[in-house]
């Protein structure tokens, strides 16, 4: 025995194995939750199957984030994402110098006329330094009925989420105030395949 105690394959062999074990008890371990518990969500329990059409630039944030505690205004006021919570929001960054941004309000309007309520809001926030005043003449001029004016000036939200230099930007968030995933660029939100990927993310 002590012979083969100094033989290096016996080591290798025995290492070997061993690491063999501890790796089957980390994917059991990882695979089964205790009784009641859900296991944490992760980018990859997202239905990839939706990320087609519109939405096929949308990416699954991973791992998980909270939305940012930095305030905007809404009707003079102060108020942040932590206001929304309980419901899935859909955050858009748009200003009136952004010709894909002006484009796609109309079919953001439309998903908040269709989805809009107690659960889901399309949260549209001018990142604009000429203020909600003028976003206001841009949004009357293209007829938008049901979302709400948010407003961001000073770009304070927009840098924080890194989507001040690349307008628009879409983040979806769940009712918890985690970010479900971002799309970055012009989309049509009021399409089928952007209307089921915001209602996996709705309560």
């Amino acid at each position: 025995m002590s012979s083969l105690l100094k033989q290096p394959r016996f080591w290798l062999f025995l290492w070997g194995g061993a690491g063999a074990a501890f790796l089957l008890y980390v994917i059991i371990s990882a695979s089964v939750s205790p009784k009641g518990e859900k296991p944490s969500a992760s980018a990859l329990d997202h239905d990839r199957s939706l990320l087609t059409g519109e939405m096929a630039d949308f990416e699954y944030t991973f791992p998980p984030r909270g939305a940012p505690e930095i305030a905007f205004q809404h009707e003079g006021k102060d108020m942040t994402l932590a206001d929304f919570r309980g419901k899935a929001v859909l955050v858009n960054f748009w200003a009136t110098w952004c010709a894909p941004c002006l484009k796609e309000l109309p079919s953001l309007d439309a998903l908040e006329a269709d989805l809009g309520g107690k659960k889901f809001e399309v949260v549209a926030i001018a990142a604009d330094p000429r203020g909600p005043e003028v976003a206001r003449q841009f949004l009357d001029r293209l007829e938008i009925e049901h979302l709400k004016l948010y407003a961001d000036p000073d770009l304070r939200f927009a840098f924080a989420i890194g989507g001040a230099d690349i307008l628009p930007v879409s983040i979806l968030y769940d009712a918890k105030g985690q970010e479900v995933g971002r799309l970055v660029g012009e989309a049509d939100w009021s399409s089928p395949e952007a209307r089921r990927l915001v209602e996996s993310a709705i309560p």
